[in-house]
């Protein structure tokens, strides 16, 4: 049966607590550096937002840890179909080839600072003449 006191209270809305409960409430009462610690706390446990806070070789690895886990676990059981088990081959084999990959475009990135460094070492022995000839010939589009 319906309750006429309840449905009017929902028509006119009052059957609804507009009153702030729990966090938001809480949220209301604290202050500007309040909040600001709260949300610093917040975000060390969210997951990264940007890839710049993300340390990727890191991450990569640990996925491929789990992949390679996630094999183990599979190869282990008999009751997993072949083509499950040639798809957690796969992953394995591809986390790992991101991983060489990763690797490959560090080292020559690290290498490419290396080889920099010493220039501007080498450039700084040199007149000043020549270093400007230098620079005027490496901002322009003749690059031959």
């Amino acid at each position: 049966m319906l309750d006429r006191e309840k449905y009017e209270k929902v028509l006119t809305g009052d059957a609804f607590d507009r009153t702030s409960k729990g966090l938001n409430g809480d949220l209301a009462l604290m202050t500007v550096p309040e909040l600001l610690t709260l949300r610093s706390e917040i975000d060390q446990r969210l997951p990264a937002t940007a890839l710049r806070d993300m340390d990727l070789e890191r991450e990569l690895v640990l996925q491929y840890q789990r992949v390679v886990a996630l094999q183990d676990d599979v190869m282990a059981d008999s009751d997993t179909p072949a083509n499950q088990r040639a798809q957690v081959s796969n992953s394995v084999a591809a986390t790992l080839q991101h991983l060489v990959t990763m690797q490959s475009k560090f080292h020559t990135a690290e290498r490419l600072k290396e080889i920099e460094s010493r220039l501007i070492k080498a450039l700084n022995k040199l007149p000043d003449g020549t270093v400007a000839e230098f620079f005027e010939w490496y901002e322009s589009d003749e690059l031959e």
